[in-house]
């Protein structure tokens, strides 16, 4: 790939997220100060459930930018990464429904917010699986036409089933009155036990310090991106912590390789 296209998809994937901060912080801000002034006893429960997203999208963001400071590789890694945590910084609309109910403001049509947060979900748990796939030598090239392929049916999945789900909570997949979210939930578990696996398998044959320690990174990020679709504190925190881990360790196993 030209290295003047791999410099586009990192400025692009920066300034994406450097957006879904800012409106992110904002919205979460917002939403604090109205609850505050309505005298909800919620407001610190709302806030611990959604705060840990936000500090996975700032990692995010700074291990992005630290990558693309010095980023020098040919590596699928230019593609898989940045496209990886664009997904995840989608994954935020999940506080959009809530934002809506507490102060009446509409940013998005509810099956709006249905549709991006499939979406993100099943692209980002299928661009883990690309992750630890490439270890076993596969063309890079083919990898990227199974990668966009991919990314191609998640979005007609995400358009294509019902939104008849009843209530905007389900876009946090944190309510199942509809079968198709409770589906979308089973093979979301499914794609990631698969790249956890996949890790596993790629460290049995690569038992060096780097592979383990990059494996480890991935499947802390994976857990931490799993729990963070919770809309309960516990779970939001652990998502936060297990994530962040995972970046931190990303970030000192790819020292030497970007």
């Amino acid at each position: 790939m030209p290295e003047k296209r791999k410099k586009k998809q990192f400025s692009f994937a920066l300034i994406l997220q450097l957006f879904i901060s800012i409106l992110y912080s904002a919205i979460l801000v917002h939403m604090t100060i109205v609850l505050l002034q309505q005298r909800s006893q919620g407001w610190f429960m709302y806030l611990m459930i959604y705060l840990p997203q936000l500090a996975i999208i700032v990692s995010s963001l700074i291990f992005l930018f630290i990558l693309r400071l010095r980023h020098r590789t040919h590596s699928i890694d230019s593609t898989l990464l940045p496209m990886l945590f664009t997904f995840i910084a989608l994954e935020a609309t999940m506080i959009i429904p809530l934002y809506t109910e507490v102060t009446g403001i509409t940013l998005l049509a509810p099956n709006a917010v249905v549709i991006i947060e499939r979406f993100a979900m099943i692209s980002a748990a299928m661009v883990f699986v690309f992750t630890a796939v490439q270890y076993f030598g596969t063309n890079a090239s083919r990898l990227k036409l199974y990668l966009y392929l991919t990314i191609m049916a998640a979005l007609f999945l995400a358009v294509a089933m019902p939104l008849n789900t009843g209530t905007t909570d389900l876009a946090t997949l944190t309510v199942f009155s509809s079968s198709y979210d409770a589906l979308l939930l089973a093979a979301l578990i499914c794609i990631y036990l698969v790249s956890i696996c996949t890790y596993i398998a790629a460290v049995a044959k690569d038992r060096s310090t780097h592979s383990i320690s990059r494996a480890a990174a991935f499947i802390l990020m994976m857990l931490g991106n799993f729990f963070s679709m919770s809309n309960v504190a516990l779970p939001s925190i652990i998502a936060g912590i297990l994530y962040i881990a995972g970046i931190v360790m990303l970030t000192l196993s790819s020292k030497n390789t970007f």
